[in-house]
């Protein structure tokens, strides 16, 4: 038989209301079976936002950041975007399982928001790639950055998960003039920069 999608509960120790929620993934999708550490420490970290604000999980994978933010704030409209067709079907699936009206989505298969209008978004929430086949590089998360930059408002935030060793606060600083540790640990790093 054919074991995708996998769907497996969110640990106990996350903040409500997530603790015990459904995760669906499609085959190829990362961290398939389990939360992936990075995930974890952003998923604790998220921004506390209310109000009828356009947030984007951008690079959504399962869906699960975009799914948290339409928990926490559900006067918020969600696109889940990302571009792969697995990650959207993954993203829905969970999406589904967890959110109830009058939580707003939308999910669309596009390459880091080069079909995003400008100027359209309050918070945008990524967890980057940073392999690409079988090589190890920047160019897929400086790209989302970039675009993440012209698709927020002005004051709108961005915030994202990475590994430590990547040094995406340096980007970032180049990119928004800013750049704030929200929080971390010996791995990884949530940052926030804000379109001035």
């Amino acid at each position: 038989p054919n074991p995708w999608p996998l769907t497996y509960n969110l640990p106990p120790d996350l903040p409500p209301p997530l603790t015990g929620r459904p995760v669906t993934n499609h085959a190829g999708i990362f961290s398939p079976d389990h939360l992936d550490i990075g995930t974890r420490l952003f998923l604790a970290n998220l921004p506390p936002r209310t109000g009828p604000d356009h947030v984007i999980d951008l690079g959504c994978g399962n869906g699960v950041v975009g799914t948290a933010a339409a928990l926490a704030n559900p006067d918020a409209t969600v696109l889940f975007t990302d571009e792969s067709y697995q990650a959207i079907a993954s993203a829905e699936a969970t999406y589904h399982a967890n959110a109830t009206p009058p939580s707003k989505a939308t999910f669309e298969v596009a390459d880091a928001l080069t079909t995003s209008p400008p100027a359209s978004a309050d918070l945008i929430l990524n967890n980057p790639p940073f392999h690409t086949h079988q090589a190890t590089t920047d160019r897929t998360a400086l790209r989302m950055f970039r675009n993440a930059h012209r698709t927020l408002r002005q004051g709108g935030e961005f915030w994202l998960v990475g590994n430590r060793h990547l040094a995406y606060h340096v980007p970032l600083k180049r990119l928004f003039g800013n750049s704030t540790v929200i929080a971390s640990n010996p791995k990884f790093v949530v940052l926030r920069a804000v379109k001035r």
